[in-house]
């Protein structure tokens, strides 16, 4: 492995994991939300429409030095976040239709994500 590799993987390590940090922080901040004083509310939603631009900017920064290979683990990975979230809203519907309670609007795409994060577990490891 040479150092260009290294760094490489470096770089992409370095902003899978400031996506997983803003949207821990993010997840934070919307909860909080509704539990502070009025007066603080404002600044935590900044404070998260910040943190949601960053973790944008850190999975851009993700896709971008993603090669060959990691584009076909990244694609795998997405088509398992995407097939599970679309049977998870269409249960969450007739849940909904049956009188369950309804789910915040912001679990979807922390679903998404979760089910994003084990799809690349799974497709990198089918690939090593």
């Amino acid at each position: 492995m040479t150092e260009l590799d290294g760094s490489f993987a470096q770089v992409q390590r370095f902003a899978l994991l400031g996506f997983y940090i803003s949207g821990l922080a993010f997840a934070l901040a919307i909860g909080l939300v509704e539990h502070v004083a009025r007066v603080y509310r404002l600044s935590l939603l900044g404070f998260a429409v910040f943190v949601a631009v960053g973790g944008a900017f850190s999975l851009l920064q993700f896709f971008r030095t993603t090669d060959e290979f990691r584009q076909s683990v990244n694609r795998r990975a997405l088509e398992f976040a995407f097939v599970g979230s679309l049977i998870a809203s269409v249960a969450l519907a007739l849940l909904h239709s049956f009188g369950i309670r309804s789910i915040s609007p912001y679990a979807l795409p922390a679903l998404m994500v979760i089910l994003w994060s084990v799809g690349l577990f799974f497709s990198a490891r089918r690939f090593e």
